[in-house]
């Protein structure tokens, strides 16, 4: 930082003075950005949500709990982060959940953040099978939202085996299947 930007006598105390800062103004910071790249609020669009989990070297972090490691380091604590991204991909919101927090129980914040922070009325959210579960659902439908979701190989079969599809109908071209 010395030397790109000038700065004498920099220190991490100015790096954590500067972190804190951000942290006490994301969400204006957030709600900023969001406002000067969507005019209105009356868009349909998409938005991408997963988490990943970082563990963590340093012996104190508030956040810092055990949980399931991705970067499979046991004995370690971690932080779990939710990144949502518009359809293009860039960044909406990050968060930072404690590290013991499952996938799903950081969903429901996002929806919360679309529909009450950034006034969203049309919203189809993006998640995979580990993400969007029968609760996260019932939420998205509350908000009169929809969703895209992956199933695994035992509910296609059970699809195909109850006849509600066909192999042959993804053979050419992408299908939309609505079960209920």
């Amino acid at each position: 930082i010395e030397q790109i930007l000038g700065v004498e006598e920099f220190t991490h105390h100015h790096l954590y003075e500067n972190l804190d800062w951000l942290y006490a103004h994301q969400e204006k910071i957030e709600n900023y950005l969001f406002r000067h790249k969507y005019k209105t609020t009356t868009i349909t669009s998409i938005y991408l949500y997963d988490v990943t989990s970082s563990y963590l070297e340093g012996s104190y972090n508030e956040l810092a709990q055990y949980g399931y490691n991705r970067d499979k380091k046991k004995g370690k604590k971690q932080l779990v982060i939710g990144l949502l991204c518009d359809k293009e991909g860039d960044p909406v919101s990050v968060e930072v959940f404690e590290g013991n927090t499952g996938d799903t129980k950081t969903f429901a914040n996002q929806l919360q953040k679309l529909k009450n922070r950034f006034g969203l009325l049309k919203v189809i959210t993006v998640g995979d099978k580990g993400m969007i579960k029968q609760a996260q659902i019932a939420d998205i439908n509350n908000l009169n939202y929809y969703y895209i979701t992956t199933i695994i190989r035992a509910q296609i079969q059970t699809l195909i085996n109850k006849n509600i599809i066909q192999l042959a109908l993804f053979e050419d071209e992408l299908m939309e299947v609505e079960h209920i």
